[in-house]
């Protein structure tokens, strides 16, 4: 019952977020031909949506261990919808506010997600609970690519964001109706009620802990990254770098979500395995996510669209890496923080895309674009040669000879009883 009434409610909510997120991947050169802006716009427009989901992080992470995963994202999915329907317009001040709104009201299906798993599922289960959400949910960013190429071919952008606003509503009141409330006899660490002030305290001693600040850096750089390419750059590289026409493009954005669905469920198999033979997640984590930041460079110098190509598949692959942190912090942490935890982790991650998604257009516009209206290799693989600078910095960091996070002491949870 864990898996119909908490897991897929929350999972479903964040694979739409997930389109939400990567929708402009397709979107973004018709906007950029019927608004008439250049690559840093469409980063503002594109990476708003994150700025919205970072800046609300804290908030979220308290409400999230105060009310709940349920009230949470119930209430908040339905600014989403008005953001969708605000965004489908044609005036650029509208549609970023709309973006804006959109991701307010998707801020919290991350950590809602992360939340419901440490809470509902076994310790020892949750590094596999979580690749299970991240691969089920992207998922989504698979129906950004072809799938929502080949409707836009037949009929207008506008109508693919009034669809996903009529689905957020839906699934606000699904979430509302179905979801559990957790309870002393099924969670019993899983709620915070102590006073607001202490729980900005509890947030704070997260903030300042030594296993936030030496496995954070490297995770929310490399989902920055992630964010900023699968949302919008990764078909921008495809269509300036390697002159694939649309459809082609879409196809390869395709499989790079599909590779991230099987890099997520996968890796996170593999990792539940490797814990059962005594091989920590630490040691799983810190494999994938070096060979998340190897893909990247390999990527300044491949010497073809097939060798591209291939390596964004594996690039897909890899992001299962920095997701590994959710389930470290989370064990290594009190459950009653494990929300403000997670959203604070998110923080910090969805703030690093708003500012490499916009970083990567700045960079590129620092180039004149071709006669044909394409921007030069070199600008392309100029930013992501930064991006790669920053990831090896933090991943060196990280792996530096020293203290690891260990487990926190918890009270075995029950299995959740039905509602």
């Amino acid at each position: 019952m864990v898996i119909a009434l908490v897991f897929l409610p929350f999972m479903t909510a964040y694979l739409l977020s997930e389109m939400f997120r990567n929708v402009n991947g397709v979107v973004g050169r018709i906007l950029r031909a019927e608004l008439g802006i250049g690559p840093e716009q469409l980063g503002l427009l594109t990476a708003v949506f994150l700025a919205a989901i970072a800046g609300s992080q804290i908030f979220v992470g308290v409400a999230l261990d105060r009310y709940g995963p349920r009230r949470v994202v119930g209430g908040l999915m339905l600014i989403a919808a008005a953001g969708a329907v605000l965004f489908a317009a044609d005036d650029f001040g509208r549609m970023v506010a709309g973006r804006f709104l959109i991701g307010l009201g998707m801020a919290a299906c991350w950590a809602a997600a992360f939340k419901a798993n440490a809470t509902w599922f076994r310790p020892e289960r949750l590094a596999l609970a979580n690749s299970a959400t991240l691969g089920l949910a992207g998922l989504g960013a698979l129906a950004a690519t072809l799938p929502t190429e080949l409707i836009i071919a037949r009929t207008h952008w506008h109508n693919v964001f009034l669809g996903l606003a009529v689905v957020a509503v839906v699934l606000a009141a699904v979430i509302w109706l179905v979801v559990p409330e957790p309870g002393q006899e099924t969670a019993p660490d899983a709620t915070d009620h102590a006073s607001i002030g202490d729980a900005f305290r509890g947030l704070l001693a997260i903030a300042t802990s030594r296993v936030f600040w030496k496995i954070g850096p490297v995770s929310f750089l490399a989902q920055g990254v992630w964010l900023a390419y699968q949302g919008l750059w990764a078909g921008a590289w495809m269509a300036d770098v390697d002159r694939l026409a649309p459809v082609p493009a879409a196809t390869t954005l395709m499989w790079l979500a599909m590779a991230i669905v099987a890099g997520q469920l996968g890796f996170g198999l593999i990792a539940d395995r490797l814990q059962r033979r005594g091989i920590s997640l630490w040691t799983t984590m810190a494999v994938t996510t070096t060979g998340f930041v190897v893909v990247q460079a390999m990527l300044l110098v491949a010497p073809s669209p097939g060798v591209s190509r291939a390596l964004w598949i594996a690039y897909g692959l890899f992001t299962a890496g920095p997701i590994f942190t959710y389930a470290l912090l989370s064990l290594a942490l009190p459950p009653a923080l494990s929300g403000r935890a997670i959203s604070l982790l998110n923080l910090f991650a969805t703030l690093a895309g708003f500012v490499l998604q916009y970083g990567v257009g700045v960079i590129i516009e620092g180039w004149a674009p071709l006669a044909d209206g394409h921007y030069p290799t070199d600008a392309h693989r100029t930013a992501l040669g930064v991006m790669v600078a920053m990831q090896g910095v933090a991943l060196v960091w990280m792996l530096w000879p020293g203290w690891r996070p260990q487990p926190a002491a918890r009270r075995p949870q029950p299995v959740a009883r039905r509602r």
